[in-house]
């Protein structure tokens, strides 16, 4: 796949999380303790495949966990402006886990030497 669709699915990744995260509150079920799992693992999925992208543009992974990371930080802190969210540092937390953990396996598979090339 090209550069160039690499970055056109990263700025589009980008901004469909912008608008999850900016939407006043997301409710996928009435079980709260269901509701904060995914909410959990929706960080650290929809992260990690934004730093996957930004990799794949040929960022390498440290840049692309930066990166990832700083969005997830900024988004945490205009969610605080948002009505029904809240900034929360567990969010930002999974969100660069969630970039780290990518990177790695994307790393591990897409690099034939199979060691992280930061």
């Amino acid at each position: 796949m090209s550069k160039k669709l690499w970055w056109i699915l990263s700025l589009g990744w980008a901004l469909l999380i912008w608008r999850l995260t900016t939407t006043p509150q997301i409710v996928v079920t009435q079980d709260t303790l269901l509701q904060a799992i995914l909410m959990s693992f929706a960080h650290f999925f929809f992260f990690g495949l934004q730093a996957a992208f930004l990799s794949l543009t040929h960022f390498a992974p440290l840049p692309a966990i930066a990166i990832t990371s700083s969005y997830g930080l900024f988004i945490e802190v205009y969610q605080r402006t948002v009505p029904g969210r809240s900034a929360d540092p567990l969010d930002w937390f999974l969100d660069t886990l969630g970039a780290l953990v990518f990177l790695v396996i994307l790393n591990k598979y897409y690099h034939p030497s199979n060691t992280l090339h930061l």
